[in-house]
């Protein structure tokens, strides 16, 4: 329940194997064409096969929406109140990279989420797991020295691996609720590498050597497989996202009641990736939904199908009476787009807002997944059904 309560407590307080075919970049490769692309660079690839990406861009947000001058948390305090909120609506764009919950610990290590400029992290499905299978990777302005001070008298003790410096507490997965880190971060920074401007951090330490070997070129990462960059390319210059594997759907999709009103959608042929991104041009905003499949003839089939799929679909998760609301509060379905790689294809639509809808759009995109509203992407909703 992390991401949500980040979500909320951007508003509150200052009112993102089966796959992706191991088809790499050798074999068939793609310029690395935005940031989210690049980011996936730290993620291995192993993780993406078992647990969803998330990613958020707090710089692109910052300068879309004029922002550039908030740095640091003392920054956003000297705001007046009002603007102080309108400031948080804006940035939660960025939501789940921007771990909100630090700020109640930045005293205590030397950092916090505005001096974020971007994120990629990964947590497990399962919201109600504690502590959390979970890893982040910041880039931005920090201070080495003044993060391992406050580290070091907090009880953290230094290691290394391979060249790599790190400060570990507890045990793998462990925390100490009772401390006033733990209280706020229980198990989140067990693990902490600073390094040029990059922060690591892990709650056990195979999670933060499989990052630190990815890093070092060692590892397969995300971004080293086609698929992966063929969909943070589709996606575009996004302020938020999240690529996930179709077995991520199905496991969400499990136990689901087929809505009334999928009965008779078409089925979709089988793709081997997924992702969502948020678009704001600061003008216009969107929802992207972009398919990869190993076929592009499947990626040409199913274009008609994927868009009535999104005109009609509702979610089951929020009611208004007795009626299922739309996917989110008011959009249009954009035209579908099928890009070809040498080894497959993507099918991307967009969801544009219209103009009426509230200015907390973008936490729509993690409610999204968080609400494991996701049926309008099974293959064949029929074979969903409560047990």
């Amino acid at each position: 329940m992390k991401i949500a309560l980040t979500a909320l407590l951007i508003i509150l307080i200052t009112a993102s194997l089966p796959g992706c075919s191991g088809n790499t970049t050798g074999n068939g490769e793609i310029p690395v064409n935005t940031e989210f692309g690049r980011m996936l660079g730290y993620v291995p690839y192993s993780f993406l096969l078992e647990h969803h990406i998330w990613y958020g861009d707090m710089r692109l947000a910052k300068e879309t929406y004029g922002l550039e001058h908030l740095d640091n948390m003392e920054a956003v305090l000297d705001l007046p109140l009002e603007e102080r909120s309108s400031v948080s609506r804006r940035l939660s764009g960025t939501v789940p990279a921007f771990r909100y919950h630090y700020i109640w610990v930045t005293p205590l290590i030397g950092w916090d989420p505005y001096m974020i400029d971007k994120a990629i992290y990964s947590g497990s499905l399962i919201y109600d797991e504690e502590p959390a299978w979970e890893f982040a990777v910041y880039e931005g302005d920090f201070d080495e020295g003044l993060i391992g001070e406050k580290l070091t008298a907090q009880g953290y003790e230094k290691d290394t691996y391979d060249s790599y410096t790190y400060y570990r507490i507890n045990e793998d997965m462990g925390a100490d609720n009772d401390s006033e880190l733990g209280e706020f971060v229980q198990s989140d920074l067990n693990r902490v590498s600073v390094l040029d401007n990059t922060l690591v951090v892990a709650p056990a330490t195979d999670i933060m050597t499989g990052i630190l070997d990815t890093m070092s070129g060692r590892g397969t990462s995300a971004a080293d497989v086609l698929s992966c960059q063929a969909l943070a390319d589709s996606l575009g210059n996004v302020l938020a996202a999240v690529m996930m594997t179709p077995e991520r759907i199905e496991e969400i999709n499990q136990g689901r009641l087929v809505p009334p009103f999928a009965e008779d959608w078409e089925p979709l042929h089988r793709y081997s990736l997924v992702g969502f991104g948020y678009r704001d041009d600061g003008m216009e905003q969107y929802i992207v939904i972009s398919l990869y499949f190993g076929n592009p003839e499947d990626a040409e089939a199913d274009a008609g199908t994927l868009v009535s799929r999104l005109e009609s679909y509702r979610t089951d998760f929020i009611w208004e009476g007795m009626e299922y609301l739309p996917l989110i509060v008011d959009y249009d379905v954009g035209e579908p787009f099928v890009t070809p790689y040498d080894e497959g294809a993507t099918l991307t639509v967009s969801l544009k807002y219209l103009p009426d809808e509230v200015p907390t759009r973008a936490i729509s995109l993690v409610m999204i997944i968080l609400t494991r509203d996701l049926m309008f992407l099974a293959p064949n909703p029929s074979e969903y059904v409560a047990d």
